[in-house]
C-alpha cells in the first residue's frame, strides 16, 4: 500500500483513520509531533469537500481547508488540533472532526513495495514490513536496518520480537539488506556437490 498523492492517498488514509475500532486522534499521545513530510488526515462529518490528507510542508506548516496555513510541526499534536478545532468551530456549526497524525518513514532494499509510506503514530517496525508487501526472496530475513536520528541500530526479526514492539518515528530509514551470493546460491552447491560424490561412489562400485 504505497501512498503517492491526493486521491490513492486520501482513500487508503482516510480508511485507515476511520476504519471501526480505530478512535483517530483519539488515541494519539497529546504530545506526538510532527515534521516536515508526515500528514494530517482530516474527516469533517457531512463535508468530503473539506476532509483529506495534508502533507506537512518543508516550513513545517500544513495547509487546511476554510484555514490556510496552520503550524504543526515540532508542536504537541493536541495544540495543533485545539486550533484546528476552534478556527473550524468559528466556521461551521457544530462541526464533527477527527484528525489523525500520520508519520512518514522510508523502506528500502529487498520489500516488494519500496518508497515512502504513512504510519499512524502506535504502528511498529513490523507494521511498516506489512505495508511494504513483505519481503522479496533475495532478502535476509534475521533482522533489518533501522536508521534514526543519524544512528543505525540493527533490528532482529523473530516472532514476537524487538520489531513487533518498536514504536516507529518520523524520518525513519527501514532497510531490508539483500543476502549473500553464497546464502543466494547455495543450494545449488550443495546440489553439485551431491551430484559429484553420488558420481564419484557409482564410479568406485562400477570399478
Amino acid at each position: 500500500m504505497r501512498i503517492a498523492g491526493r486521491s490513492a492517498a486520501g482513500v487508503v488514509l482516510l480508511a485507515c483513520a476511520l476504519a471501526p475500532g480505530r478512535a483517530g486522534a483519539q488515541r494519539v499521545d497529546p504530545d506526538t509531533r510532527l515534521l516536515p513530510g508526515d500528514r494530517v488526515v482530516l474527516q469533517v462529518k457531512n463535508e468530503p469537500a473539506l476532509s483529506g490528507p495534508f502533507t506537512v510542508t518543508p516550513e513545517g506548516t500544513i495547509l487546511l481547508p476554510l484555514i490556510g496555513l496552520v503550524r504543526v510541526a515540532d508542536r504537541p499534536f493536541a495544540e495543533f488540533e485545539a486550533d484546528v478545532r476552534s478556527i473550524f468551530a468559528r466556521e461551521l456549526a457544530e462541526p464533527e472532526m477527527v484528525l489523525t497524525p500520520f508519520r512518514r518513514i522510508t523502506i528500502l532494499g529487498e520489500v516488494r513495495l519500496p518508497g515512502y509510506q504513512w504510519f499512524e503514530p502506535d504502528a511498529t517496525v513490523a507494521d511498516a514490513l506489512v505495508l511494504a508487501g513483505g519481503f522479496l526472496p533475495t532478502a535476509k530475513r534475521k533482522h533489518l536496518l533501522l536508521l534514526r536520528a543519524g544512528v543505525e541500530t540493527r533490528v532482529g526479526l523473530e516472532p514476537d520480537g524487538i520489531a513487533a514492539t518498536t514504536p516507529l518515528r518520523s524520518g525513519d530509514r527501514i532497510v531490508i539488506e539483500r543476502r549473500s551470493w553464497l546464502s543466494e546460491n547455495l543450494a545449488i552447491f550443495v546440489g553439485a556437490a551431491a551430484s559429484v560424490a553420488a558420481a564419484a561412489a557409482t564410479s568406485l562400485i562400477v570399478r
